[in-house]
């Protein structure tokens, strides 16, 4: 009788690990990969203790995120505006609860973009330049047109940053984001001066090494990181104002963890989860008063509000449109 009374109860503690286990919940966040993941990572103990869960990070972005948390793979979902905007277009998101999002009132205005979603971060796209080969420090996203540079210049292919200087085209040409046909006509011509339009930061890089490229649209980070590459280039931003590179976050509809994704939306929004944004990767956190001391981030009121954001509840419904016209305006030129 001793004997089954032992041997019942390790069955009971072999047993009690699993049953844990099985009862412990997860999230799974649909993230950008590599560096901004691993950032994410480095306060997600804290968040997972408190909140008794365990985090999981799927590598998707644009097509591929939306992708999934419309089939209801992940729970939330990391995305820019383009993608944010045709996931709330297709009612892929909760909206966000300020009861829970607390950390809501702590941002830029322009980071509260949507009731479906928030940005995170930004980022600036300008001009980086070769000084060694360009005279003169550029002043406007207009110099990418200069005759003496043609073949010298590039860009990458169509996505979100060369839709924004489509539309700022269209606005300095009369047009706007119902009017797009200046800025087609425009960024035709700056089709004109490019040799080739790059697909990946190395490549880009490679270029710059070469003096092949000169000039290029690119971001303030990755200038930086050429520089430590060896590459010694300049950022500006045009007097037009910089475009925006921002990171959003999203909660999927029809998930199980719905509250749970909604306090780390917050988390992601905390002091220290804002400060890792600009120490590690260099962009400039959308939560206002922190302190960045000894942390070379642009970081003001004024740098946001300068940066250049379109109306994309308008331009995603035209998106696929305007891509195939890029493709024969702006590329076959």
């Amino acid at each position: 009788m001793k004997r089954r009374t032992v041997v019942k109860g390790l069955i009971g503690l072999l047993a009690a690990p699993r049953i844990a286990f099985a009862q412990q919940k997860e999230l799974v966040v649909a993230a950008f990969g590599g560096a901004y993941t691993d950032t994410v990572r480095k306060t997600i103990g804290a968040f997972e203790s408190a909140n008794g869960v365990k985090v999981s990070f799927v590598p998707a972005s644009g097509a591929d995120g939306l992708a999934k948390a419309m089939a209801k793979q992940v729970d939330v979902m990391h995305g820019d505006l383009a993608w944010a905007f045709r996931g709330v277009a297709q009612d892929a998101f909760e909206k966000l609860d300020p009861a829970i999002v607390t950390n809501l009132s702590a941002l830029h205005p322009k980071a509260r973009f949507s009731e479906y979603g928030v940005v995170t971060n930004f980022g600036e796209y300008g001009i980086a330049y070769d000084p060694s080969q360009v005279k003169g420090e550029p002043t406007s996203w207009l110099d990418l047109w200069k005759p003496e540079y043609k073949g010298a210049v590039s860009t990458t292919g169509y996505d979100a940053a060369n839709i924004e200087l489509i539309v700022l085209m269209a606005k300095l040409n009369g047009g706007n984001e119902d009017n797009i046909d200046p800025g087609f006509r425009k960024m035709a011509e700056l089709g004109k001066q490019i040799s080739v339009f790059y697909s990946q930061h190395p490549q880009l890089l490679d270029l710059f090494r070469t003096k092949e490229i000169v000039m290029a649209r690119w971001l303030r980070g990755r200038v930086d990181w050429a520089n430590k590459q060896g590459v010694a280039l300049k950022f500006v931003a045009p007097k037009e104002g910089a475009i925006a590179l921002v990171s959003t976050v999203h909660v999927v509809k029809g998930r199980p963890q719905t509250e749970l994704a909604q306090k780390f939306v917050n988390h992601l929004l905390s002091a220290d989860s804002q400060k890792l944004y600009a120490a590690d990767l260099g962009y400039t956190p959308s939560r206002r008063g922190l302190d960045l001391a000894g942390i070379d981030v642009p970081y003001s009121d004024a740098m946001i509000d300068s940066l250049l954001m379109s109306d994309w509840a308008k331009i995603v419904p035209k998106m696929d449109a305007w891509k195939e016209r890029w493709e024969k305006e702006v590329v076959a030129r």
